[in-house]
């Protein structure tokens, strides 16, 4: 690694755990706990790259540590889903079909990875398979945002952040990895702009895990009915349940 990297990778473990501090400190780990897991893996495999590079800089773990951010992108999709969509039944249930379909589709196109001719070498094989889990998430990123726009969800400050720095990110990224494959002094440019923007992605989401959050003026009742996860404002603490809706109706235009 080079001193620039070494201190980007440096940077992005610091900001990393000033993110993971701040949403313990506000509160906010039961809101995605795969957000959680992605920062302490984050933490763990930057510091085992910058501190040991003689024993984990290596292709194996390279690749290991994609496979579990992978899986960990993937799960912070599906526990969003679950959570934005809780209150909302009819959203709920397309929610789930489409993130089964897109995870389906992602396991099949990752299955499909021996198919890659063996003349490739292995750097082909491990940048076509990184494009494909980038991929997958991105349809899992996406599909949930547009889930979210078309039922008009309202969506916690805190999941809005997670999705406005994966999709942008992970969008940008994948896609100029796979155009630029076939350039290699392009494709590595860009392999090397990646950690400097993944560290100001980093950056923003430490800026939103500290953001004090504000509440929206409605009434607890309303606040338990649309975010049971959602702590309740203090000053609504004995607003009870009057008013709120008796069941949860659907978003999508056209539809009660």
């Amino acid at each position: 690694m080079t001193p620039d990297q070494v201190l980007i990778a440096h940077t992005v473990k610091v900001l990393a755990l000033f993110a993971l501090v701040g949403i313990v400190w506000r509160g906010r780990a039961h809101l995605c706990w795969s957000f959680v897991a992605y920062l302490i893996t984050v933490i763990v495999s930057n510091s085992l790259f910058t501190f040991w590079p003689e024993t984990f800089l290596k292709a194996w773990f390279w690749i290991l540590q994609e496979g579990i951010f992978g899986a960990l992108n993937m799960a912070i999709a599906v526990e969003l889903g679950f959570r934005i969509f809780q209150a909302f039944p009819a959203a709920q249930a397309t929610a789930r079909r489409l993130l089964f379909v897109l995870l389906v589709a992602t396991s099949a196109a990752l299955i499909g990875l021996p198919v890659i001719p063996s003349a490739a070498g292995m750097g082909d094989v491990v940048l076509d398979w990184q494009s494909r889990v980038l991929t997958g998430t991105i349809w899992l990123m996406n599909g949930l945002a547009l889930l979210i726009t078309w039922y008009r969800v309202p969506v916690h400050s805190y999941h809005k952040a997670i999705l406005l720095g994966f999709v942008p990110y992970l969008l940008v990224f994948t896609t100029m990895l796979t155009l630029v494959r076939q350039n290699e002094w392009l494709l590595r440019a860009i392999q090397s702009a990646d950690p400097a923007a993944y560290m100001l992605l980093t950056a923003f989401w430490t800026w939103s895990a500290w953001k004090p959050e504000t509440q929206p003026d409605v009434s607890a009742a309303v606040i338990r009915w649309l975010q049971p996860w959602r702590k309740a404002p203090a000053g609504n603490a004995q607003a009870g349940l009057v008013g709120a809706p008796a069941a949860a109706r659907s978003f999508q235009p056209g539809r009660a």
